[in-house]
């Protein structure tokens, strides 16, 4: 049984989507869903599961990530967190055609890089707890191939897309790099890192144009994390549980 799974940004789309899969799962204990602002969060609200603890939490915040934790450690105490599901982004449109605005284009790699670094060292100590009872404990970071350098041909996005493929570059780069080296640094402690590609969802960001409802996508990326054992650590998986290349 997994006792409890976080999941970030839950307030819409992919990560809405995820709590409402994951809760079909009767062997889910607690889900704790975080988003910046619960009272603006109707749909979130909505769902009536006594597992389901809605969480406020902004993840450009540290002291709202303190808080954040500080309120899951005190549900599951000695337990831990057996799940991280790092889902929170933004999309800030940059044309690099144009004269380029550097706060917005600056704030797709705050949000989406920075900050999900921020929760998952927040998190660190309740992982370790979930893993020294359960044996092991995982943090999947939602990605996108939009950043990925080898799979860059093909159907090109809008150009206005570019400062959010970058910051997801940096995220395979970086935040993709700082799951392998999480991968390694955190073994000893039975934490898991992987990473997965949600596809192209209609959402608020993926647009109606996107190939995938939230349902195609979110129903397979919750049955792929249950499918992450010691050998999907620090790897990208496509949500279907297919290997991608970074």
């Amino acid at each position: 049984m997994v006792k409890s799974i976080v999941v970030t940004g839950a307030n819409r789309g992919i990560g809405l989507g995820l709590v409402k899969e994951l809760l079909k799962n009767d062997q889910i204990g607690k889900l704790f869903a975080t988003t910046r602002n619960p009272s603006k969060s109707p749909e979130l609200q909505s769902i009536s599961d006594p597992r389901l603890v809605i969480v406020e939490m902004d993840a450009d915040s540290n002291s709202s990530i303190g808080k954040a934790v500080e309120q899951i450690g005190k549900v599951v105490g000695s337990s831990g967190v057996d799940i991280l599901i790092n889902n929170a982004g933004v999309l800030y449109p940059v044309d690099i055609n144009a004269p380029i605005n550097r706060k917005e284009a600056s704030k797709n790699f705050d949000v989406n890089c920075v900050a999900t670094m921020a929760v998952t060292f927040a998190f660190k100590e309740l992982l370790k707890a979930g893993a020294k009872k359960a044996g092991h404990s995982q943090v999947v970071n939602i990605s996108s191939v939009l950043g990925s350098i080898s799979l860059t041909w093909g159907a090109v996005p809008p150009r206005h897309f570019t400062a959010y493929n970058m910051s997801k570059a940096r995220t395979y780069a970086g935040l993709n790099m700082y799951t392998k080296t999480l991968a390694m640094d955190w073994k000893a402690d039975g934490i898991r890192v992987t990473a997965i590609n949600p596809g192209w969802v209609k959402t608020d960001m993926g647009t109606e144009a996107g190939e995938l409802t939230v349902e195609e996508s979110t129903s397979n990326i919750s049955r792929t994390i249950f499918k992450l054992g010691e050998q999907s650590n620090g790897l990208f998986y496509n949500y279907d549980f297919q290997p991608l290349t970074w």
